[in-house]
């Protein structure tokens, strides 16, 4: 099952889910994600590597998962990207969508995370597949 799976891809493709998330939580939503979430700059930063830690632990979990499907369906790009939509549909649109309706999260929290989970997953479907072994 793994023995198809490019591993070189898959770190790449979880460092740019890092890169995603960096961008997207910082220079171009921090902001807005800060005022959505009630945190002030800086806030609750200390022991800010274990979140960052596992955050990293499960893009390469979540890379390895779509180098398989990828691997399985002989994804072209586009096949890729419908894989990773598909994926982000059946867990990340779902598990979001809950966080708001049963969490009480802010309606823009839910829209600017589950777009930074769409574009990071078809971005990482892309990567596993395009270089797979």
């Amino acid at each position: 099952m793994f023995d198809h799976v490019n591993w070189i891809a898959v770190i790449g493709a979880a460092l740019a889910a890092f890169i995603v998330g960096w961008l997207w939580y910082g220079p171009l939503f921090g902001k807005r994600w800060m005022a959505l979430t009630g945190k002030r700059p800086g806030e609750g930063m200390e022991g800010s590597w274990l979140p960052i830690a596992v955050s990293g632990l499960m893009s390469v979990v979540a890379a390895t998962a779509l180098a398989v499907l990828t691997t399985a369906f002989s994804a072209d790009i586009v096949t890729a990207a419908f894989i990773g939509l598909l994926v982000w549909t059946a867990s990340g649109l779902v598990l979001k969508l809950n966080d708001m309706m049963f969490g009480g999260q802010p309606a823009g929290l839910f829209y600017l995370d589950s777009m930074q989970h769409l574009v990071t997953l078809v971005l990482m479907a892309v990567i596993v597949s395009v270089f797979r072994a």
